[in-house]
C-alpha cells in the first residue's frame, strides 16, 4: 500500500483556509461574494496571510505553494458557489484574475514564514 504524501495535511489546511476565509465571513456579513463585505478585508484575508505563514513556518519546503492552494481553493469555491446560487460564473476572468492577485500576497507570507523559521534555533 502506498503512503500518503508528507504534504497531504498542508495541503488540506491550505484548503480549509481557503474555503473558511471566504465562506465565515460571507455567512456572517449575509452577502453573496465575501469581498463584498468590509469584514473580509479585515478578517477573511487577513487569515488567508496568517495561514499562508503559518504554513510556511510548519513546512517551509517550496512554500509558495500555500499561498497559491489558499487563494485558488478559495477562488474556485466562490466560483462554486456563484455558479450554484445564480447559475452564472459572471465575470470569470476578473474574478480569477483578481484571486492571482490576492495570492501573491499570500505566497510572500508562506515565504516569510519560512524565513522565519530558518532564523529558529534549532
Amino acid at each position: 500500500m502506498a503512503r500518503p504524501s508528507p504534504d497531504i495535511v498542508p495541503a488540506a489546511i491550505a484548503v480549509v483556509a481557503g474555503v473558511l476565509s471566504w465562506d465565515v465571513v460571507r455567512l456572517v456579513g449575509g452577502r453573496q461574494e465575501a469581498w463584498d463585505d468590509p469584514k473580509y478585508w479585515l478578517i477573511g484575508y487577513p487569515l488567508m496571510l496568517g495561514a499562508a505563514a503559518m504554513l510556511g513556518l510548519g513546512f517551509p519546503d517550496r512554500p509558495w505553494r500555500w499561498g497559491v492552494v489558499i487563494a485558488g481553493t478559495q477562488a474556485c469555491w466562490a466560483i462554486f458557489l456563484r455558479l450554484a446560487t445564480a447559475g452564472t460564473a459572471g465575470t470569470l476572468t476578473l474574478d480569477v484574475l483578481t484571486f492571482a492577485l490576492l495570492a501573491l500576497p499570500c505566497v510572500l507570507a508562506a515565504y516569510a514564514g519560512r524565513w522565519l523559521r530558518r532564523r529558529m534555533p534549532d
